[in-house]
């Protein structure tokens, strides 16, 4: 998928070819540790509501639960952080709702949620914050 809802499960992704950008994850000069510390403070409840439910440090991957909220219901997240083929420090999401359902485009806001709490958090310098690359996987 390319950052746009899809069919019946409303479920979203981050693709370095998205035609909206926010949805395109994040390329950063910024140590993996410093992001990876980042997106965990965001997952734990950096981001209100939001509660880690799941990490993989050695796969670079962490999830969570968004509770139901008036007019938005559950969902799942899934962060995955690693370093690409220059050493760049690459993040990308998942996002959809916990039952499968429809969310009224809550998955795609809290991609963009993340993305902007995350960006804050690290407030990367100039040269920071890389145009995100097609990846190998």
């Amino acid at each position: 998928m390319t950052g746009a809802a899809s069919g019946p499960s409303y479920r979203v992704r981050t693709a370095p070819d998205a035609s909206d950008a926010r949805m395109r994850g994040r390329r950063y000069a910024i140590p993996f540790d410093r992001v990876w510390s980042a997106a965990f403070r965001l997952l734990s409840g950096g981001l209100p509501h939001w509660s880690l439910t799941w990490e993989d440090d050695e796969h670079g991957v962490l999830e969570a639960k968004v509770p139901h909220r008036t007019l938005r219901p559950a969902g799942l997240v899934r962060v995955r952080v690693y370093l690409d083929a220059d050493a760049q420090t690459c993040v990308e999401m998942f996002a959809g709702p916990a039952d499968g359902g429809r969310d009224l485009g809550a998955s795609r806001r809290r991609v963009l949620r993340f993305f902007e709490a995350l960006d804050r958090d690290l407030a990367p310098g100039p040269g920071q914050r890389l145009t995100p690359i097609p990846t190998a996987r």
